[in-house]
């Protein structure tokens, strides 16, 4: 079955080689964009299976953007795919329901397979999103050296916390009310006697806590 594949991305080569990669293995581009403001109309008038949006397209975050229209156009998938590798924009993908992110140092076979993982409606099993959901949301074990007494939501909160994510990520990755991570997140500053969230994501590296890593695909 073949796919239909909207992507928005500021650099022609790229949209170039997607082009001819998704046609080879049976799938349509249906739209290539490269302003972020061009995307709703596109997609009211052009329905797509799938959205490939690179990370940042000129001065908009498209994490944030494509979330917001992903609520709109609920039958397609959004599928991030970027030079940027770092751990807390997978991270935010994660938490935001993308469909998977993935680097473009991959193979581009790599993104094809995403994309048909669509029609299964199951993600790979190596996916960066998974593996960021998993990280998130699993109940991490303290230290044996770690002396501060959090609880395991608090501590939790504080794997958050180390990768730099706001309260509204670390409300949707938990599914707890914003008022509740608010609270969590000021006993955890509390505790740590840190002033702010930065001073807590630097006491979480320098005292063990884990963080989120990959073991890429080939």
């Amino acid at each position: 079955m073949s796919l239909r594949i909207c992507c928005i991305d500021d650099n022609p080569l790229c949209i170039y080689g997607l082009k001819h990669a998704l046609s080879a293995a049976g799938h349509e581009m249906i739209g290539s964009l490269d302003r972020y403001e061009q995307l709703d109309a596109f997609l009211e008038e052009s329905p797509c299976d799938v959205l490939i949006s690179e990370l940042r397209v000129g001065d908009f975050d498209l994490l944030e953007r494509c979330h917001e229209l992903m609520g709109k156009y609920t039958n397609s998938k959004w599928i991030v795919y970027s030079y940027d590798e770092n751990p807390t924009h997978v991270a935010r993908a994660s938490t935001l329901d993308a469909w998977d992110y993935v680097p473009k140092r991959f193979s581009v076979q790599r993104l094809i397979q995403t994309c048909e993982s669509v029609r299964t409606g199951h993600r790979l099993p190596d996916s960066l999103v998974c593996v960021a959901k998993t990280f998130l949301t699993c109940h991490h074990k303290p230290t044996e050296s770690m002396e501060v007494p959090l609880t395991k939501r608090e501590y939790q909160i504080l794997v958050h916390l180390s990768l730099g994510l706001s309260n509204r990520y670390i409300s949707k990755s938990l599914n707890i009310s914003l008022e509740t991570v608010k609270e969590h997140v000021k006993n955890v500053l509390h505790k740590l006697e840190s002033k702010d969230r930065t001073a807590a994501a630097i006491w979480s590296l320098r005292n063990g806590v884990p963080t989120l890593s990959f073991d890429y695909p080939s």
